[in-house]
């Protein structure tokens, strides 16, 4: 998560010591773990505010219509590319057939 080492968390600890004092410190710890999960509330609140207003605006659905006509697409691509690899092909065939006579 924070990445931090034994080290690390060995100097915060002693700055907060020094900082706060230790009488004060777990007051200190508990209304910090107080305001983090207030926080961690807030953005999954928040979180699922926004995934209610993308299902009532329909963005799941247009994703999907823009997904199958991207497929569509691509599919008509490959098979137009193809058409003119075989036409390309007949081309040849034609010009070789039309030299030989």
């Amino acid at each position: 998560m924070l990445d931090l080492g034994w080290q690390e968390l060995f100097f915060i600890t002693l700055i907060a010591i020094i900082v706060v004092g230790p009488k004060d410190l777990p007051v200190v710890i508990r209304s910090l773990s107080r305001w983090v999960f207030q926080t961690k509330n807030i953005v999954k609140d928040f979180q699922h505010s926004l995934e209610e207003s993308i299902k009532e605006t329909g963005v799941n659905e247009i994703t999907k219509e823009l997904a199958v006509t991207a497929k569509e697409t691509e599919l008509a691509v490959i098979n137009t590319n193809n058409e003119y690899i075989d036409l390309e092909a007949d081309s040849k065939n034609f010009e070789h057939q039309s030299h030989k006579k």
